[in-house]
């Protein structure tokens, strides 16, 4: 729902497309689709002739990108949508790859001439490869074919440069160049080759080509960047996020994705400290006026979604709230936690609440020191207590059928069961743990043996 707008071509670009479509498919339903960072989602559908013919057509300002066409459930057809949005495609489904042609698209027609010579040097290196894994060579013959291996790693390198070179200022030259890493002197030790790998990795990158937000290049660079070269924790995760953001700024189209593509991955992230990513994306960014495609409604939304989250840092008390309990009196959750305490969210008609209350029933009774409190999520009274009475557990327990006390929502409790670990002093200690052997290892961790 925050996100709506996003998927909406923007309104730069080109004034859509013709594509006139020749194969040896007839009287046969083709599909194209367009890519937005690691997403797919349909744009056209046709029907091909008797002779095997279809136009497609589509006529809107669009940014273009990476396009697929889907000529069977098992055959398609990746090509680029550029400026030069009037062209023929012959293809061959026998063939796809070495038999398609372009006619009127230049920059196709030198993109597949690229990949035919990429596919063909992985080919003959990957025989090669092959060779290698079988084994019983002599030493000598292991040497030779490490060297030749080398030597077609070096010239897809070097197919890779030269295409770049002569065709620079192109969306295929800027797409090939992305997935190229920097060159990193060989002289440096394995850490100081990362590190300065890290601080080049989007040194090959044209972010002022908003193409490249509807390809998968910008989804696998930011992917590998976090995963890769940044420690998990909340700063640092807030310094890769404000990198990416900063050269991303370069084309609209490409601050727009990086920055949907970054909230949504941290927005609803359990571990310690990614909440504050989202938080400081929503303060830094959304709140700042910089995401002109969202309505005032949405942002409003994003800021009251933060809001939640920062009142749920690990770390801060714990948002209060009033409830009745079982015997139908109102009482206050703040007031009932007098120590080391779990708070239990829950539902009558759950099934995965089914089987895992039994479970904390068994483990609150071995562990008699640490209070259980219980939040149902759903309305139903008489359900709630005929499952209370039938796994006899053990605490206070809540229900919210008016919908009063909203503590699914304080909570942003979207699934259960779902558990909060909270100290004596009201402290949040632990979050979203939805089972008790998790909850079971965080509180009382068994000593691994030497």
């Amino acid at each position: 729902m925050l996100f709506g707008l996003l998927l909406a071509f923007s309104a730069s670009g080109f004034n859509g497309y013709k594509i006139t479509l020749k194969s040896n498919l007839k009287d046969h339903k083709v599909y194209i689709w367009y890519c937005y960072g690691d997403k797919r989602y349909p744009i056209d559908t046709s029907m091909t002739n008797g002779e095997g013919t279809a136009v497609l057509e589509k006529r809107y300002e669009m940014t273009g990108g990476v396009f697929i066409l889907y000529l069977t459930p098992r055959k398609a057809l990746e090509f680029l949508m550029t400026e030069e949005n009037e062209f023929s495609i012959n293809i061959d489904t026998g063939n796809i790859s070495g038999k398609t042609t372009f006619v009127g698209n230049r920059e196709n027609t030198l993109y597949y001439e690229f990949l035919r010579k990429i596919n063909f040097n992985n080919y003959q290196a990957g025989i090669l490869r092959d060779r290698l894994k079988q084994g019983d060579l002599s030493d000598d013959s292991t040497t030779m074919l490490k060297a030749m291996i080398q030597g077609y790693d070096e010239q897809e390198a070097l197919i890779k440069k030269q295409f770049i070179t002569k065709n620079k200022g192109t969306f295929s030259a800027h797409l090939v160049a992305a997935q190229m890493k920097p060159e990193i002197s060989k002289k440096l030790n394995p850490v100081q080759r990362k590190w300065e790998l890290k601080r080049r990795f989007f040194e090959n990158v044209d972010f002022s080509d908003n193409k490249l937000s509807c390809s998968p290049v910008l989804f696998d660079l930011y992917e590998e960047y976090i995963q890769d070269f940044t420690f998990k924790n909340g700063d640092s995760l807030v310094a890769a996020c404000d990198t990416i953001l900063k050269k991303a700024a370069a084309g609209k189209e490409n601050f727009k994705w990086s920055l949907y593509f970054l909230s949504s991955s941290f927005e609803t992230s359990a571990v310690k400290g990614q909440d504050r990513v989202f938080v400081h994306l929503v303060e830094q960014y959304y709140e700042k006026g910089r995401c002109w495609w969202l309505t005032k409604e949405q942002l409003d939304n994003m800021s009251r979604r933060a809001g939640i989250l920062k009142n749920l840092f690990v770390g801060v008390t714990c948002p209060d709230f009033i409830a009745l309990d079982s015997s139908g009196k109102e009482r206050s959750l703040h007031k009932n936690i007098t120590g080391l305490t779990v708070l239990y969210f829950w539902a009558a008609d759950c099934k995965h609440c089914l089987e895992e209350t039994p479970k904390l029933a068994a483990w609150a009774k071995k562990h008699k020191e640490v209070k259980v409190i219980t939040a149902c999520a759903s309305p139903d009274e008489d359900k709630w207590k005929e499952k209370l009475k039938e796994f006899k557990l053990p605490g206070l327990h809540f229900i919210d059928p008016e919908m009063k006390a909203n503590y699914t929502y304080t909570y942003s409790i979207t699934a259960t069961p779902q558990m909060f670990v909270i100290d004596k002093n009201k402290k949040i200690v632990a979050k979203y743990i939805d089972d008790t052997a998790a909850l079971d290892e965080l509180l009382f961790p068994k000593k691994k043996s030497n």
